[in-house]
């Protein structure tokens, strides 16, 4: 049996919930099927979501300035 606890991933969410035109959150940068999939996510598959919509926001930042 295994008894380590959990690990938590935390959301990316910032209760900015408005898509763009490429169908990304602005407030998150996770898109429709992140978002959708993250309830049901393991602990790694979050960790995933939130690596990619890191670069994905850091991208959009470089594109904008």
């Amino acid at each position: 049996m295994n008894d380590s606890p959990k690990r938590i991933v935390s959301s990316r969410c910032v209760g900015v919930c408005a898509l763009n035109s490429d169908g990304t959150c602005i407030g998150c940068h996770r898109n429709l099927e992140e978002i959708s999939q993250w309830a049901n996510a393991s602990a790694d598959d979050r960790e995933k979501i939130n690596r990619v919509a890191a670069t994905r926001e850091q991208q959009m930042k470089r594109h904008s300035a």
